[in-house]
């Protein structure tokens, strides 16, 4: 009697999991239905959070038999078996799911940090995936759900789906408060340059999470895996990604540093981990941010000649060392004459404009590779 009753307390959750899992079915085979639906938001409506928090509730019953130091490959294992077994996933060979993945899911992404667990699912949408993320924290009644991110706003103008390529949380500074950041970028069919996005959530140390401290932005070039990458302090965030080169030319590498006090971020040094990225970024900055990285206002008559905009990328030389410590890089635009600018390095990592001029400098002739050894940043 003892076996039966244990067989059949078994089989409860069981059965939850399999209802919980044919519901996300259901949603998901609707939505496949009709792969070019409300392509203004690429196929995105209020049935894909249907979708996302069945795949939630989902994976948060497997949650219940799921120890503290389980093994994350068998859980995945696990996750990814199910929605194989109810075929969800696109098969890949006959293309049913290009251009539009409206109707499929992706791999879900089981990772910890810090002792959290944190959990990714993935629901498609025309070209590409929406990606949501969860996480967990163990307690004396198991994991518990103390943050989510994800797209709920299925407007036009509103919608922004996001591809995730990482979450990361901070170790707790005195008070036991954290940051949490993530990273992510706009899936798309081919498009080469996407927009990036950065966010940072202030957490205390009851695990409350507040609202963003940071929501970051950027035109970046996706084709490196990951394409944006970062580290993230209880005080300090920096994150580094390829830019330009949107048209022409090469991309070059763009950091962002912030400094984050009471909830709020300062960006600060540096802007980018070589000489030669920094004039990139010099160039492409407006004058008003270009003057805080300049020596002298006489240079703002050289960025109004050279300043850009438009994301195209410039074709620069290597780096050459001067006599007076400074740094040279010649540089120039799509089937345009070259101009030399002069940086100045200081440590940490601090850089700015010294000159520009378009002549070579007399002095700065010695071929050196380090200049354009990127910094030690993370």
């Amino acid at each position: 009697m003892k076996a039966i009753l244990a067989i059949f307390l078994f089989a409860i959750p069981l059965a939850a999991q399999d209802a919980q899992l044919t519901a996300l079915r259901t949603t998901i085979m609707a939505m496949r239905e009709e792969p070019n639906a409300s392509r203004p938001t690429r196929g995105a409506t209020p049935e894909l959070t249907t979708a996302k928090h069945q795949h939630r509730d989902w994976i948060e019953s497997l949650l219940t038999r799921f120890p503290q130091n389980g093994d994350d490959a068998a859980l995945s294992a696990q996750i990814h078996n199910g929605l194989r077994d109810a075929k969800l996933f696109c098969n890949d060979y006959n293309l049913e799911c290009y251009p539009s993945n409206r109707g499929f899911v992706d791999e879900a992404v089981v990772s910890r940090d810090r002792g959290f667990l944190i959990i990714q699912t993935a629901i498609g949408i025309f070209c590409g995936y929406d990606y949501s993320a969860y996480l967990y924290r163990w307690t004396d009644n198991g994991w518990r759900r103390f943050f989510e991110t994800e797209q709920t706003t299925y407007t036009e103008d509103g919608y922004r789906p996001q591809m995730l390529h990482s979450i990361n949380i901070s170790e707790p500074d005195a008070a036991g408060n954290r940051m949490i950041l993530t990273l992510g970028s706009q899936p798309g069919c081919a498009a080469a340059y996407q927009p990036a996005y950065f966010r940072v959530f202030p957490m205390n140390g009851r695990f409350e999470v507040q609202r963003p401290a940071l929501e970051g932005s950027e035109l970046i070039f996706v084709a490196s895996e990951p394409p944006i990458i970062g580290r993230i302090r209880p005080d300090d965030l920096m994150v580094e990604f390829d830019a330009g080169g949107t048209a022409y030319g090469e991309p070059h590498k763009a950091v962002r540093h912030f400094e984050l006090r009471n909830g709020r971020a300062t960006q600060v040094d540096p802007v980018a981990p070589t000489a030669r990225d920094f004039v990139e970024e010099w160039i492409g900055m407006t004058w008003d941010k270009s003057a805080k990285y300049s020596e002298s206002p006489a240079l703002q008559q050289w960025h109004m000649k050279v300043h850009r905009d438009d994301g195209m990328g410039d074709f620069p030389d290597p780096s050459v060392r001067c006599t007076n410590g400074t740094w040279a890089i010649g540089t120039h635009l799509h089937e345009g004459p070259k101009t030399y600018y002069r940086v100045r390095f200081k440590e940490p990592y601090s850089f700015t404009m010294v000159e520009v001029s378009d002549k070579p400098f007399s002095d700065c002739t010695v071929a050196d590779p380090k200049g354009d050894e990127h910094l030690k940043l993370f």
